[in-house]
C-alpha cells in the first residue's frame, strides 16, 4: 500500500504535476495530474509487453476503486485526517520528503454520491503567491488592471475556469490595496494562503444554520473597503454584493466562467435583473 500511493506522488512529481485528483467512476477511480494547468490521466504503469495469463496493468488515468480507496485513505492518515468521517470536506498538510527535499502537500477530501473525491495539491501557498507583474498581463491590460484597483469603488468581477487561477488573482489584486491604511478583507471557504493585514473570514458550509450570503452581508455591514469574495454560490450572495456601498467599498467576486462576457452573463442571471446587476458594476477580469 505504501509503495502504491508513494508511486502516485512520485509521479506527479515527475511530470510537474501541480495537482493528483482522485474522482469516483464506477468501479474505479480516475486519477488525473494537473500539469500546467491542463488535467491530464495519470500514468501509474510503465509500458510492458503483453504475456499469456497476466493481466495488463490499467490503461493511464485509471486505478481500480478498492486500490485507490485505500491509497486515499493512506494520504489522509498521513494528513492525519478523520478516517471515519467521509462525508463532510477535510484538509490538512503532510509533508513529504524525498532524499534532501521537503514539499508539503495540502490533502483534502469529501463524499461525493459515487464514494469519496480527493486532491493533493502541492505546495499550496506557493501556487497562489504571484506578484502582479507575474500575472502575464499585456501592458494594455496590467494598465486597465491598475485603473480598477486604483479606482477602489464598486464591484469586479474575477473570473477563470475551475483550477485556472481565480484565487492567485483574487490574492494578488488584494494584495495590491494597502492593508495597513485600509480595512480589506475576504470571505473565503478554503484559505490557500495568509495575507498579511488582510482579514480572511472562513466560512463553514457544514455549521449548523450556515449562509454564505449571509456571513458577506455580514462583512459588508463592517463597512470594509475592500472586500474579496472566494465564491457566488447562490442569489442570495449575489444580491448581499449588489446591496454593498459602491461609494465606500469595493468589492472583488469570484466566478467560475470561461471569459469576461461569460462572467457577466452569469453574473446578470445571479442577480436577478439586469439593471441590479449593473449598478455598481465596475469592470470583469477573466483569464486562465
Amino acid at each position: 500500500l505504501r509503495v502504491a500511493a508513494e508511486n502516485v506522488v512520485l509521479r506527479a512529481q515527475a511530470s510537474r504535476a501541480s495537482q493528483i485528483d482522485f474522482d469516483p467512476a464506477g468501479n474505479t477511480y480516475r486519477v488525473t495530474f494537473l500539469v500546467d494547468g491542463v488535467r491530464v490521466p495519470a500514468v501509474l504503469h510503465d509500458p510492458v509487453p503483453p504475456k499469456d495469463g497476466v493481466p495488463p496493468p490499467p490503461p493511464p488515468g485509471v486505478m481500480a476503486g478498492p486500490e485507490a480507496a485505500k491509497v486515499i485513505d493512506f494520504w489522509r492518515g498521513a494528513a492525519k485526517l478523520d478516517l471515519a468521517e467521509r462525508r463532510k470536506k477535510q484538509s490538512a498538510d503532510v509533508i513529504i520528503e524525498r532524499g534532501t527535499q521537503r514539499s508539503k502537500v495540502r490533502v483534502s477530501a469529501i463524499g461525493a454520491q459515487a464514494g469519496l473525491r480527493a486532491t493533493m495539491l502541492f505546495d499550496p501557498e506557493g501556487s497562489v503567491r504571484r506578484k502582479f507583474d507575474g500575472l502575464g498581463l499585456l501592458e494594455p491590460q496590467a494598465k486597465e488592471m491598475r485603473a480598477l484597483v486604483e479606482d477602489g469603488k464598486g464591484l469586479v468581477l474575477l473570473a477563470a475556469p475551475p483550477d485556472q487561477g481565480r484565487t492567485t488573482t483574487l490574492y494578488t489584486v488584494v494584495k495590491m490595496h494597502d492593508a495597513y491604511t485600509s480595512n480589506v478583507q475576504t470571505v473565503e471557504i478554503d484559505v490557500q494562503d495568509s495575507i498579511e493585514g488582510v482579514r480572511q473570514n472562513i466560512f463553514d458550509p457544514f455549521a449548523d444554520g450556515a449562509e454564505f450570503s449571509t456571513t458577506v452581508r455580514s462583512m459588508l455591514r463592517r463597512d470594509p473597503n475592500v472586500l474579496g469574495v472566494a465564491e457566488v454560490p447562490d442569489t442570495n450572495t449575489a444580491k448581499e454584493i449588489c446591496r454593498a456601498d459602491a461609494e465606500r467599498t469595493r468589492v472583488y467576486a469570484c466566478l467560475k466562467a470561461e471569459g469576461a462576457l461569460q462572467a457577466i452573463a452569469q453574473w446578470y442571471k445571479l442577480a436577478g435583473d439586469p439593471e441590479t446587476a449593473v449598478k455598481n458594476l465596475r469592470g470583469a477580469v477573466a483569464q486562465r
